[in-house]
């Protein structure tokens, strides 16, 4: 003997059973989305810190490493982990040592603070860095030193 059932009861069945496939999650497990922590905010803010630092932009260290400029943007804002073997890229490319991205901090730097540096700030290093005479940069040194010097006994 047949049952037939009405289109409502049809309709609800056929919803039912059609519903949206879930993500595989171990039992008694429920999806959730990361959120960065700490360490992911604080490493992605230093790679934008050395990007910065080292004049590069989220193009050049993308291409450097592998990915897009948008995958750059995601891991100098934590959104996304970078893995070991691209931080290793990113710090050769940039010149700093791997240690860089971790060292210790009170506070994670972020993506928007490069660690309390201004845009000035990161200009100043930048050329800085391109002296090749270690003797004159020993002289602006000292020259920084003695306008600072001056400065602060104004005040």
């Amino acid at each position: 003997m047949s049952v037939k059932k009405d289109d409502t009861e049809m309709k609800q069945t056929k919803t039912e059973t059609s519903s949206a496939p879930e993500r595989s999650v171990a039992p008694g497990r429920k999806p959730r989305k990361r959120r960065a922590n700490h360490i992911d905010l604080s490493v992605g803010g230093r790679l934008r810190q050395a990007r910065l630092l080292a004049g590069a932009s989220q193009e050049e260290v993308g291409t450097a490493i592998g990915v897009s400029f948008q995958a750059v943007q995601k891991y100098e804002n934590g959104e996304n982990r970078l893995s070991a073997g691209r931080l290793a890229a990113a710090a050769k490319f940039l010149g700093v040592p791997m240690s860089f991205f971790f060292q210790d901090d009170a506070e994670p730097a972020t993506a928007g603070d490069t660690a309390g540096f201004s845009a000035k700030e990161i200009e100043l290093v930048r050329y800085y860095r391109a002296i090749g005479s270690d003797d004159m940069r020993e002289h602006l040194l000292k020259l920084t030193k003695i306008i600072s010097e001056q400065d602060l006994s104004k005040k």
